[in-house]
């Protein structure tokens, strides 16, 4: 809070139409908006009592003028007629003395005492108490005062002397800087350009040798000054010097001598003043601060403190080459500049969070609103791809029951009418193979939609038992043998394993269902006469599985389109070779559940190599063992993780399932706490969520599974709950969970702890070394 400047109470002795002119001044000023003007016929309504008011109707009405105006109160008083036309007048904005000259005026008047304290009461409550003088109605008083000011024999004790003239010159000036200051704040101007003017100002009108600020905590981003790089420093940021001969202190930095100094900023928070009249006689100041002095050659100064909400800013501080009696006023009026710079201060950090906030809000909306475009993109793609693909599996499912309901009209009609139409057995047979070869693909198609579904919502677990990598794939090219004779493709494997490593623990039947599809597609898109080649070989602790057909190949633009759900390369294509395009898909997503990868190497016309890389996995007499190190990291094309999720809440599993789905992670879903003791070594899961629901003592079991398999590092345990006491969660956390997700928490806010727990990076980087 700005503290009021001295009192301005001036007297002169003025001719009669000076003082009309001070009249209609006070008059013109009582036409602004919120200004009130008294006199003595309307002081009395400020009892407010209408009896009272009639008694004293008859008071002269042309002694004083009291103006009362939101920033300053000002009274004009004829005392008393010295010799007509001449009066002594007197201007006062003290708020105190208007009051006791009010009170005094109507004493003489011989007032009743009760109705004086009252008014005293009432006034005391009218006048304003912000009494920062408006610098332009003083200046026009003053003008009148001073120039109209008129020498009397009778009252020598009234002349104008120099000593007034000099206050006088001195308030004005002093008002000019503080509206100055004021005007610049409320233009918001640059904060160092108030600073400059204020000190340029402030030292010509102290006529100091050096008026400086000195500023703690300057950021050194600005690359003004040239010192030894630190964050923060306290450095002079502002000087004004009386001359050119003045030694300049701008920058400078004698850190020694500041931090020993330090120990008066407590001080300087509370308000203190630091005034040293001559610095040879009078001087507490540090050895080294006193060193400093000399060097700069000061004699004298005045150390004042800005503060801002009871925190040091900085320091305004006067110099003088020669020994000084600094006055109170002068006092005053650094800590009045202080004051106005310490509201500047505030109010440009105030901005300035005010533009962060603002940017920081810009980039959040940019932000949403790109995610909303990305949103809108990616859910138009799905609704064209779904669109695409029920077209295509409409197609797919309409031509096997096309065949199936024409025989087997064909079957109801001739077993109907068999004296008017012949079939042979052979066609009869040849019918019902047929029916049976659309029913089973049909069934096939329906089964791969469904898998596909079990799979992406995590509620697929694999069947880890030991499979014979030789016969594994002799049964499914047996499968695919007359699909490839059929169309003259020339179908064989390559198993380049010694016999004692043949033997791969992986699900047997997922397994033949990868090889399975991969095959049957490069059977589809290679003509005839072609070769499909699957080679099989060990490279230390993982097993490869390539497949390579002599096909029409894939542009490279397309490559990245094979593995996504909906997806199928050139609607043409489809039409010419068939199928749902849920094949690759599907393959992808149980490749990932072994823990492996699926690379593809293409072109057009050259053919495709696709190459299926699946970690080697051990067993114990019991349960699984972890992860033997591989030399290639079994991660997905996509670098997607695996999280298994343990709850029975079916809404929330699918809700959490198909989320992070979305996000590219590969959720499990189990329902039992036990089954994940037993496969937390085969699944290597980066998160393990557990609902709430689950025991403190199945939680438990959790993190000792995940310690005993080694995963302590690398796998992170969070709580799924509706909301869990202090008491509780403490309980969990000693038991080893890492982090809760609470149901009532919206997408955004999932992802991202999910993603703060995975640090996929850091995860890649941890199984490369595992």
């Amino acid at each position: 809070m700005l503290s009021s400047p001295p009192s301005l109470v001036f007297k002169r002795n003025v001719h009669n139409h000076v003082w009309q002119q001070l009249a209609e001044l006070w008059l013109d000023m009582a036409t602004q908006e919120e200004t009130q003007l008294f006199t003595e016929n309307t002081l009395i309504e400020l009892l407010k009592n209408e009896t009272e008011k009639r008694v004293l109707q008859q008071i002269e009405t042309d002694q004083f003028f009291l103006l009362i105006t939101p920033s300053f109160n000002v009274l004009l008083h004829r005392e008393k007629n010295l010799a007509a036309p001449i009066y002594q007048v007197s201007v006062i904005f003290d708020s105190a003395v208007i009051t006791d000259k009010l009170i005094q005026f109507c004493y003489e008047q011989k007032w009743n005492i009760s109705i004086i304290e009252r008014l005293r009461t009432n006034l005391t409550a009218k006048l304003t108490t912000n009494t920062n003088s408006t610098t332009d109605f003083i200046l026009k008083a003053v003008k009148l005062l001073i120039n109209s000011a008129e020498p009397t024999d009778r009252d020598p004790s009234q002349y104008s002397s120099p000593q007034m003239e000099n206050l006088l010159h001195y308030q004005v000036e002093q008002e000019k800087i503080f509206e100055q200051i004021k005007i610049q704040i409320a233009q918001n101007l640059n904060l160092p350009e108030i600073i400059q003017t204020a000190i340029n100002r402030s030292c010509d009108f102290l006529k100091s040798d050096r008026l400086l600020v000195y500023q703690l905590g300057v950021s050194l981003k600005s690359g003004q000054m040239n010192i030894k790089p630190v964050k923060t420093v306290d450095t002079i940021t502002h000087e004004a010097r009386s001359s050119e001969d003045i030694v300049s202190t701008l920058y400078l930095q004698e850190i020694g001598c500041w931090d020993k100094a330090s120990s008066c900023s407590k001080k300087y928070r509370q308000g203190f003043g630091l005034v040293i009249n001559d610095l040879t006689v009078d001087s507490h100041l540090d050895l080294c601060l006193q060193s400093l002095m000399n060097k700069l050659q000061v004699k004298a100064k005045v150390v004042i403190p800005i503060n801002i909400k009871s925190k040091l800013w900085g320091l305004i501080i006067a110099h003088q080459c020669e020994p000084r009696a600094w006055q109170h006023q002068e006092v005053q009026f650094l800590r009045q500049v202080a004051e106005y710079l310490a509201i500047a201060i505030f109010n440009h950090q105030s901005y300035q969070q005010l533009q962060q906030q603002k940017k920081l809000l810009e980039k959040q909306v940019e932000t949403q609103s790109q995610q909303l475009k990305d949103a809108l993109i990616a859910a138009e793609a799905a609704s064209k791809s779904k669109h695409d693909f029920l077209g295509s599996m409409s197609h797919e499912l309409r031509t096997p029951l096309t065949c199936v309901i024409g025989l087997s009209s064909t079957l109801l009609q001739w077993s109907s009418t068999k004296q008017k139409m012949h079939l042979s057995p052979e066609k009869q047979h040849e019918y019902l193979h047929l029916i049976q070869q659309s029913g089973k693909h049909l069934l096939s198609l329906i089964n791969n939609i469904l898998e596909f579904s079990d799979v992406e919502s995590g509620k697929h677990l694999l069947e880890i038992k030991q499979v014979v990598l030789p016969e594994a794939v002799k049964h499914t090219l047996h499968l695919l043998q007359e699909t490839a004779e059929a169309k003259n493709i020339k179908l064989r494997s390559e198993i380049k394993i010694e016999p004692e490593k043949t033997v791969f623990f992986a699900d047997e039947i997922r397994l033949k269902e990868i090889l399975f599809h991969i095959l049957s597609n490069g059977i589809k898109f290679t003509p005839q006469g072609g070769e499909v080649i699957l080679r099989v070989w060990r490279e230390q602790r993982q097993v490869i599985f390539q497949i390579e057909d002599t096909g029409i190949g894939i542009a490279p633009e397309e490559i990245p389109l094979l593995f996504e759900k909906f997806k199928q390369i050139e609607n043409v294509r489809q039409r010419v070779h068939g199928g749902t395009g849920l094949g690759l898909a599907l393959t992808k997503k149980l490749v990932e559940l072994h823990g492996g990868t699926i690379e593809i190497e293409s072109a057009l016309g050259e053919g495709s190599i696709f190459t299926v890389y699946l970690p080697e996995r051990e067993l114990s007499n019991q349960n699984l063992h972890s992860l033997a190190p591989t030399t290639h990291i079994p991660q997905t094309a996509s670098g997607s993780q695996t999280i298994v999720l343990v709850t029975e809440d079916e809404a929330s599993a699918t809700f959490i399932c198909q989320l992070l789905n979305t996000i590219d992670y590969q959720v499990v879903w189990l329902m039992d706490s036990a089954m994940v003791v037993n496969q937390i070594e085969l699944l290597r899961p980066r998160i393990v969520i557990i609902d709430q629901d689950c025991s403190m003592m199945d939680v438990q079991h959790i993190v000792n599974a995940i310690a005993h398999a080694s995963l302590a590092d690398y796998t992170k345990v969070s709580l799924l709950g509706d909301r869990f006491e202090h008491d509780e969660w403490q309980k969990f956390t000693k038991c080893g969970v890492d982090e809760y997700l609470l149901k009532s928490m919206n997408p955004t806010q999932i992802i991202n702890k999910i993603n703060n727990l995975s640090q996929k990076e850091d995860c890649r980087n941890q199984l490369q070394d595992g």
